[in-house]
């Protein structure tokens, strides 16, 4: 639009312009003429420089329009990093304090595992000594034993022997006696 109304005004004055030169023939207003159109070109060169600021202008503003897009759009970028950096704050907090309490809850168990062992190992000693103890008497318990039964086989071996030596002294004695008849 802008554009359109410097064009109209061009227009109007390479008019002006055209009709000084045609009213060259007046002396008079030759000079005024003259000084008219030298006027017209100051303001010609006037609106040839306002044009191009105007283009320069409609330029940077189409810049700066492209700008604030870009700007906002970053914004988006900018609040949705800090909602995203505020999550993981949250999620790191959360973590951390779950990390502790596992922590915590395995030096709880540490301390119970090395109880738990001193404690095994203190049975392990009672038991050994114990063990000995018993093992002693199981095996005079033993001994004993054995030594009935070997007094017991020795003494069947005994009677047995002495049947045997009975029955044998007997038929010797039958014998004898069947030889001596």
């Amino acid at each position: 639009m802008v554009v359109e109304n410097e064009t109209t005004e061009y227009d109007s004055i390479f008019a002006l312009m055209a009709q000084s030169d045609n009213d060259k023939d007046d002396n008079h207003d030759e000079g005024k003429a003259e000084q008219i159109r030298d006027d017209l070109v100051v303001v010609v060169v006037d609106l040839k420089e306002t044009i191009e600021n105007l283009k320069e202008k409609n330029a940077l503003e189409e810049k700066i329009a492209s700008i604030k897009h870009e700007r906002d759009d970053l914004m988006v970028v900018v609040v949705d990093l800090k909602e995203t950096i505020e999550c993981a704050s949250k999620e790191k907090e959360t973590l951390t304090e779950r990390v502790a309490i596992i922590k915590q809850e395995r030096d709880d168990l540490v301390v119970v595992a090395v109880d738990l062992k001193e404690i095994i190992e203190e049975f392990k000693t009672i038991n050994r000594s114990r063990n000995s103890e018993k093992g002693k008497e199981v095996a005079s318990e033993a001994h004993i034993k054995l030594e009935n039964e070997l007094n017991l086989v020795k003494t069947s071996l005994c009677a047995e022997l002495e049947k045997n030596k009975q029955e044998e002294l007997g038929k010797a004695k039958s014998a004898l006696e069947k030889s001596l008849k």
